[in-house]
Parts: structure tokens; sequence; C-alpha cells
């Protein structure tokens, strides 16, 4: 398998999530560094969408944003008026925190129901559900994957970072056992060239990193590494 700079380039999610509590010249900064590779998206919390969306969108980037980030623990309300104004505001993706506690507490029903009017407000556009892989059991991904796929999500995003570290293993459960019916985001621990590439070989389909740059930028300059 060749997996190539351009293959893992063009599905990675850049976050600036190294930096906690960064100033808007930060993230302008770091928007404005994005605008050089062919990522899929560049992410940006809810508050600065409204500051960047114009710079994206000026060169015809995508930018996604995070709701009830981290743990998932808004309420229903609440979730879904930061879901509605991140759209408003200029978000083209979300990626949307299952309410974990609410999940482990084996509140399926509460999960599933309060999950469904996003898929509504996204009108098409894409979604992703934070499913916290590294929390739960193999069972337990699999019946968030099965709420995913009842509701119409089509992307699973393990995890948020922040600790959480990603292993091949929970994207392989996912797609060994659905395919291309639902995809899968590699979110935490991915900072290297090596990770990136051993995620796609587990069958990663979007990869969220705070390391894009130096992911990207360690490629060597013939493009690609040979995996056979």
């Amino acid at each position: 398998m060749n997996i190539t700079k351009k293959d893992v380039e063009s599905i990675i999610d850049a976050s600036l999530g190294a930096t906690p509590a960064p100033t808007l010249n930060q993230v302008d900064k770091f928007v404005k560094k994005t605008l050089n590779y062919n990522f899929a998206a560049t992410l940006t919390e809810p508050f600065f969408i409204r500051y960047n969306a114009d710079t994206l969108h000026g060169k015809g980037k995508k930018l996604v944003s995070v709701i009830s980030y981290p743990l998932g623990g808004m309420t229903h309300e609440a979730k879904l008026y930061q879901a509605q104004q991140a759209l408003k505001d200029g978000a083209d993706e979300l990626d949307i925190s299952m309410d974990i506690s609410a999940f482990k507490s084996h509140k399926y029903n509460y999960v599933k129901e309060e999950l469904k009017p996003f898929v509504d407000i996204m009108e098409g556009r894409i979604c992703k559900l934070i499913y916290f892989a590294s929390l739960l059991s193999a069972d337990e991904q699999i019946r968030a994957c099965e709420i995913a796929l009842e509701l119409g999500i089509p992307f699973m995003k393990t995890n948020t970072g922040y600790g959480f570290v990603t292993t091949p293993e929970q994207v392989k459960l996912v797609k060994d056992r659905y395919g291309n019916s639902l995809k899968v985001m590699a979110s935490g621990g991915v900072r290297t060239k090596e990770d990136a590439i051993t995620m796609i070989e587990a069958g990663a389909d979007r990869i969220a990193t705070s390391s894009a740059f130096n992911i990207v930028d360690s490629f060597n300059d013939d493009g690609g590494i040979g995996n056979e």
C-alpha cells in the first residue's frame, strides 16, 4: 500500500487543539497558515467561526467546528442552539459530542432522541458524532455506531483529543463491521506521519489533528511512503 502526502493531507481536519485558550491573533495566524495546504477542513471552536469563516471560504476552504465540546454535557436546548449559531456564523461541518455521561448511564434512547434534530439542521452538510471510543468497551462502541446509523449520521469521530489516544483497533472495529456504511475520523494522539499512515491503513476516512503542519511537512520530497 502506497500512501502519499496528498492522500494524508486531503483527509486532515487541522486544529489548534494543542494551544489552550488561544487568542484571536493566534487563531487568525493558524487559519491563514492552513490556506497553504489542501486539508479537508480547518477546525476552530464556535467563538472563532465568525472571525475566520470569510478567510477560509474566500479561498474555497471548509470550516468545521465542535458542539458541546468536549464531553457532551450541555443540555439539549443549549447544544442545539450552539449548533444552529455555528452554522449561521459560517461552519460547513459540525463535530457533535455525544452526551457520554448519559450514554455510560445506559440512557441510550435519550442519547438518540437528543441527537435527532442535528441531522435535520445540517441540511446535507457533514455531521460527525464524537463518541469517545477510548472510554467505551467494544460493545459500547458498536452501540454508539448503531445510534449513528439509525439517525443517518455518516461519520464517527473517535475522540476529542485532550489526553484521549485513538488506537488502530478502534478504527478497525468500526470499519470491519460497517465498511463504507460509516466513515471514521481518527482523533486523539495522531501526531506524526507514521501515526497518520497507521490510521489510514486501519481504515480511517478522516484524521483530526493539531499536528497537521508537522505531519504533512514531514513527507519526503517524492510525496509518499511505500508500505508493501
